[in-house]
């Protein structure tokens, strides 16, 4: 395949969020030239979201796909949906992003900057650390929850998690050459950790940002996502 425009392959799954297209590729499109060079939805939905984005993407300056997975074809969750992604990606950098905004796609432009200038393989989007904050787009609970996962997470992994602030993050950007796929068993919805865990060495660096608020539609967290958390944790725990 072709080299892109720009350095970064941006892998967003998606699952019904339809609703959230528009004003994300509107704010996708402002990033400075160079940073983006393609966007690959990965989408599990229900609803019309396939049919939302391939409406807009000839609106924007850069390549756009969307790679629709049919019931029973959705392996490894939205995990599964990113390690897709990453297969079909052609950038330098792999970029990874949610498609409901709580992700601000603004700040993936200070992810290329700082992967850039400090010659790492990693950067992610901490809301733990540098001016981070995720408290403006999870309820109580939700915060709860997510930093009682990141507890369980550190003491499964001290050493390999160290200097990492926000293992569950979603948001980030990986160089694409520092990672082997074939390594990777993705399940459930925490692809930073299974990358961190079953990829020890890389060169990594962390950038704060304001977790916001959900654009449309609602959330995908359930009981059922936590278990599988759960469980995901421990095959790591065992394989390690």
């Amino acid at each position: 395949m072709g080299e892109t425009a720009g350095a970064v392959s941006l892998i967003i799954p998606t699952r019904n969020e339809a609703g959230n297209v528009s004003e994300l590729l509107v704010r996708l499109g402002r990033l400075p030239a160079g940073v983006l060079g393609e966007v690959i939805f990965v989408d599990d939905s229900d609803d019309d979201t396939p049919a939302a984005i391939a409406y807009l993407a000839g609106s924007v300056d850069f390549d756009v796909a969307v790679v629709h997975r049919e019931p029973g074809m959705r392996s490894g969750g939205l995990s599964g949906a990113v390690v897709d992604g990453f297969r079909r990606a052609r950038g330098e950098w792999l970029g990874v992003m949610d498609g409901d905004l709580q992700h601000p796609p603004e700040v993936l432009t200070d992810l290329f900057a700082a992967g850039t200038s400090a010659g790492v393989d990693l950067v992610c989007a901490t809301r733990n650390t540098g001016g981070g904050d995720g408290r403006a787009g999870l309820s109580a609970a939700r915060d709860v929850i997510s930093k009682s996962f990141t507890a369980c997470a550190r003491r499964a992994f001290p050493r390999r998690l160290r200097g990492v602030t926000d293992p569950m993050s979603g948001f980030f950007l990986l160089r694409r050459a520092a990672l082997d796929l074939e390594t990777l068993h993705p399940t459930g919805f925490k692809i930073l950790l299974e990358i961190l865990v079953r990829t020890p060495g890389l060169r990594r660096t962390e950038v704060g940002y304001e977790f916001a608020t959900r654009h449309a539609g609602d959330s995908k967290a359930s009981v059922r996502e936590g278990m599988t958390y759960l469980r995901h944790l421990a095959k790591l725990r065992l394989a390690a």
